[in-house]
C-alpha cells in the first residue's frame, strides 16, 4: 500500500511540475509581448509626420503595439482563466499531502497506529480524500511510477528515526533554506528592475523637457515595462514566502532541538513534524491562489 501511495505522490508531483512549467511559459511570453508593445508604441511617436517617407512606419509601429498588447493580455488571461496556474497549485498541494501521509503510515503514527489491514484501509481512504479535491477541479494525476530499482526517497518498511531525521526533517530544512534564498534573490532583482525603470523614465522625462518632446512617450513605455516585470515577478507573493519559509526552517530546527533534549518516539516525532508541514501547506494554498499573476491589459500595455 505504501508503494501505491508513493506512486500517487510522484504522479501528482509530476502533474504540478508540468503545469508550473506551462504557467511560466505563458506568463513569460505575455510579459515579452507587453514590453514589446510598450516599445513599439513609444517608437511610433518618434516617426516623422507626413510627407516624410518614414511616416508610414508610425501606423505600423502603432499596429504592432496594439496587436502585441492584445496578445499579451490574452495569454495572461489564459494562464489564469483556463485554470493552468490554479491547477499546478492544487496539484502540488495534493502531492505534498500524500507525501506526508506516506511518512505517517511508515511510522505507524496517528490513524495508522498498529499497522496491518486497518492502517492500509485508512491510508486508502485518505488518498481518496486528498485526490478528490483535485479531481473535482478536473485535474488528472500524471503517470510517474517508481523506477524498477525503487525511489530512494520512499519511506522504507521499518523506517528508523535516524532515517526520518536525515531524509525528511533535514531535507525539508535544506529545501526551505534554499527556497528562502531563491526568493530573496528574486525580490532583490525586482527591486533593481523597479529602480532602473524609474530612473529611465526620469531620464526620458528630462530629455523630453530639455531636448525634444518626442522622448516623452518613453516615460510611459518604461513605466509599463517596470509594472509588467513587477507583476510577472510576484513581489508580494515572494515577500510572504520568504517569511513563511524562514519560519518553517526555524520550527523544524526547534523540533530537532527538542528531540535532542527529550527524545521522542518515532510516531510522535513524525506526527509533530508532519502536522507542522501540513499546517504550512494549508496556509500556502490560499496564499498562492490569492497572489496569482494578474493578466496584463491592452490599456496598460500601450502605456
Amino acid at each position: 500500500m505504501l508503494k501505491l501511495a508513493w506512486d500517487a505522490y510522484r504522479g501528482w508531483a509530476k502533474r504540478a511540475r508540468v503545469l508550473q512549467a506551462e504557467v511560466g511559459r505563458w506568463n513569460l511570453t505575455a510579459l515579452l509581448c507587453v514590453a514589446a508593445a510598450a516599445a513599439f508604441g513609444a517608437f511610433a511617436a518618434l516617426v516623422p509626420a507626413p510627407p516624410d517617407p518614414w511616416s508610414v512606419w508610425a501606423s505600423r509601429f502603432a499596429g504592432a503595439a496594439a496587436v502585441l498588447s492584445a496578445i499579451g493580455a490574452y495569454l495572461g488571461r489564459e494562464a489564469v482563466g483556463q485554470g493552468v496556474e490554479p491547477g499546478w497549485i492544487y496539484a502540488r498541494a495534493v502531492a505534498e499531502g500524500i507525501k506526508s501521509e506516506c511518512f505517517r503510515y511508515a511510522a505507524m503514527a496517528g490513524p495508522y497506529a498498529g499497522g496491518g489491514a486497518a492502517a492500509a484501509e485508512a491510508l486508502r481512504r485518505r488518498l481518496d480524500e486528498l485526490e478528490k479535491s483535485a479531481v473535482d477541479r478536473q485535474l488528472v494525476r500524471a503517470d510517474d511510477p517508481s523506477p524498477a530499482d525503487g525511489d530512494r526517497r520512499t519511506p522504507p518498511t521499518g523506517m528508523s528515526k535516524d532515517w526520518y531525521v536525515t531524509n525528511r526533517i533535514n531535507e525539508q530544512i535544506a529545501w526551505y533554506r534554499a527556497a528562502q534564498e531563491k526568493n530573496e534573490r528574486a525580490a532583490r532583482g525586482l527591486r533593481w528592475i523597479a529602480i532602473v525603470s524609474g530612473l529611465a523614465a526620469f531620464a526620458f522625462g528630462a530629455l523630453g523637457a530639455a531636448v525634444a518632446a518626442r522622448f516623452a512617450p518613453f516615460i510611459g513605455a518604461m513605466t509599463t515595462v517596470g509594472a509588467a516585470v513587477a507583476a510577472y515577478g510576484l513581489g508580494e507573493r515572494r515577500k510572504a514566502l520568504i517569511a513563511s519559509y524562514a519560519a518553517m526552517q526555524r520550527s523544524l530546527e526547534s523540533i530537532l532541538a527538542l528531540d535532542t533534549v527529550e527524545p521522542a518516539s518515532l510516531p510522535d516525532l513524525v506526527a509533530a513534524t508532519e502536522d507542522l508541514l501540513e499546517s504550512e501547506h494549508k496556509a500556502w494554498l490560499p496564499q498562492m491562489i490569492a497572489t496569482q499573476r494578474p493578466p496584463p491589459t491592452p490599456q496598460a500595455a500601450q502605456g
